[in-house]
């Protein structure tokens, strides 16, 4: 951090005169000019890369570094690559190449080479290219533009610790730089361990970036390793050998690279090539300002999967951290598909560090809300979020608890719940093994097991018929599953007898005054009415509507005159309605959530009038 620090100072230096040209969009391999304003993208077809170290996971960071480079190949009609870069063999995560490339995979991305699909430039992965970066380490060595280190660890530690003492950069001071090519050679030829050095020069070669220009690094260029004692590259010299033998000719990468770049120039001159064109974006940092880490879950790519969030929601966020679409007075929308992507892209970044923001929110609203219309993928996006929705109901189920032989509100959903309605899956367990479970939860007995242990039931195939018409009635709601579940928790689950009880005492203060009001020859009428009188009523209703006729329509002209009619009391109002109070308390525990009638409609009339006998019964204790 203290190296990133100094180069924060370099870069408020004003930006000279660049030396890369600027094209507009044109028509090359096929792709239709795009009219408008200055696109900012080269005019050849780009290839570009994203190279992970497998030490961690994908985090939003890294995959914007993804997109960034993605983007800017498939603008310009090139190719994206994907190269592991594991030569820091001690921190490899085990798992972390798989989930790489599956992270990728169900973000959107896919690419043209790379170690799973093979390419004209393979090996894509550095621990099987070690060979061909000794043959270039040995060329820098012939050529006197490198040399063999000797020095072992402690003899290093004793000049870093005599160097800081000194009030003296700690870097290495040529110690073996003095040795002759043939004393170099025989000792390493005797096997006596040694790393190979760049010979730097002592200024830094300037680097021109495309968004900070010209960048001129505040310190000179120490003789960094190139080869380490264990034989595998620094990542340094390997990215270097790798972007040229693979064509690469623009690198998109984090700004806390830049002043890592002077180096990468330094051997690029060395061996006399050209380098690609360097983009540093802005460097993630969250509230506090601290970087992300990839070891830093909450960042994490599967944690944003885990919340639900659409691939194509998760692409646009990023996208938008420290980039943003030139502003067209015919669209100035910044909800993106891939293709929108893609056609606005440019190569003009944001400076400075970008602090990530809670846009995601909004994103995901946006698409959920675009996907599941008509111009929308409705089926690819309903699959995403079934199945995150099946995950999240299983996790709620798996936390289930209770507090001295009661059982207490969800953890996650902040009310109690039951066992899951019928309609909710496809599969369901046998009638005994579900009263069983009742009784179970019912008796205070269930303790932290989930319904599927007490079942010793499968995990339940959720039904996508009843899913997909719950999204049709509250589908623009849902940003993640659990934000979902909890709105619409008892869509998904029985109401357990306590949460009526609890809600009914809330109205405690008006139970007692609550009237139903009828017009007779003219005369306004009020009758005192007991609730469970009122849910007597409403059952009868609902009772006369036959099951084919259980419709939205038909259940409004039913019960909307009765519905109406309640009301109560007080000493503002000789009556005020409570109609609907009372209706969403017997359909959903007066929780908030969609409109009645139509969850009424998705419930069906078994559930509804079942959800009316169970709340008739609780307020017929409450007022004994």
């Amino acid at each position: 951090m203290s190296s990133l620090y100094i180069a924060r100072g370099a870069l408020r230096r004003q930006a000279l005169p660049q030396s890369y040209r600027i094209f507009s969009r044109s028509n090359f391999l096929g792709r239709p000019a795009r009219s408008g304003p200055t696109s900012l993208l080269p005019s050849t077809p780009a290839r570009t890369r994203f190279a992970p170290s497998p030490t961690g996971y994908v985090h939003i960071g890294s995959l914007r570094t993804a997109l960034f480079n993605y983007l800017l190949a498939k603008a310009t009609g090139g190719q994206f690559l994907v190269r592991v870069e594991d030569t820091d063999q001690k921190r490899l995560v085990p798992d972390a190449e798989e989930k790489l490339y599956e992270d990728l995979k169900w973000a959107g991305l896919n690419w043209d080479e790379g170690p799973d699909v093979g390419g004209p430039y393979g090996p894509y992965k550095q621990s099987a290219r070690l060979q061909t970066y000794k043959e270039h380490a040995d060329r820098l060595l012939e050529g006197g533009q490198a040399y063999r280190c000797f020095c072992t660890p402690e003899e290093l530690d004793a000049m870093k610790k005599l160097a800081l003492e000194e009030s003296r950069d700690p870097v290495y001071n040529k110690t073996c730089s003095h040795i002759s090519a043939e004393e170099s050679a025989q000792r390493a030829a005797n096997g006596e361990e040694y790393c190979i050095r760049f010979k730097s020069d002592t200024v830094a070669p300037l680097v021109q970036d495309l968004v900070y220009g010209t960048y001129k690094s505040p310190v000179p260029l120490d003789d960094f390793i190139i080869i380490k004692r264990d034989g595998f590259p620094t990542y340094h010299f390997a990215n270097v050998v790798d972007d040229h033998l693979m064509k690469i000719t623009h690198v998109i990468r984090g700004a806390e690279w830049l002043v890592s770049t002077p180096r990468h120039v330094a051997l690029y001159n060395a061996f006399g090539w050209e380098p690609p064109q360097f983009a540093h974006v802005g460097l993630l940092v969250d509230q506090k300002k601290q970087k992300l880490s990839k070891r830093f879950g909450s960042f994490n790519l599967s944690s944003w999967k885990e919340k639900g969030i659409l691939p194509i929601a998760l692409l646009n966020y990023v996208l938008l951290l420290g980039w943003s679409p030139t502003r067209d007075k015919n669209d100035t929308s910044e909800i993106m598909d891939m293709k929108d992507m893609i056609e606005k892209f440019h190569l003009k970044f944001t400076k400075g560090d970008v602090t990530v923001n809670s846009k995601n929110e909004f994103l995901q609203k946006a698409h959920v809300r675009k996907s599941l219309g008509k111009s929308g993928d409705k089926e690819s996006a309903l699959a995403s979020i079934f199945q995150s929705l099946s995950n999240s109901i299983e996790q709620c189920e798996a936390n289930l608890a209770i507090d001295r032989g009661v059982m207490v509100p969800h953890e996650y959903l902040g009310v109690r719940i039951g066992p899951l309605l019928r309609s909710v899956y496809l599969t369901e367990p046998p009638d005994v093994t579900l009263s069983t479970t009742t009784r179970v939860i019912s008796s205070g007995l269930l303790g932290t097991l989930s319904y599927r242990d007490v079942t010793s039931y499968t995990t339940p195939i959720l039904s996508q018929s009843y899913l997909k018409a719950l999204f049709d009635l509250d589908g623009k709601s849902y940003t993640t599953p659990m934000a979902y579940l909890k709105r619409n928790v008892y869509l998904f689950w029985e109401i357990p007898e306590q949460e009526y009880i609890d809600r009914l005492q809330d109205q405690q203060a008006i139970l007692n005054k609550i009237v139903v009001q009828e017009t007779i020859g003219g005369e306004t009428q009020k009758h005192p009415r007991k609730v469970s009188e009122l849910a007597t009523t409403l059952l009868e209703c609902l009772r006369g509507i036959p099951e084919e006729d259980w419709t939205e329509q038909n259940i409004k002209s039913t019960i909307g005159p009765f519905i109406k009619s309640i009301g109560y009391f007080s000493d503002e109002k000789p009556f005020q309605a409570w109609g609907w109070k009372f209706l969403r308390w017997v359909v959903s525990a007066s929780t908030a959530g969609p409109a009645l009638v139509p969850s009424m409609v998705l419930l069906g009339k078994e559930q509804t009038l079942s959800r009316v006998r169970r709340a008739g019964r609780v307020a017929q204790r409450m007022e004994a």
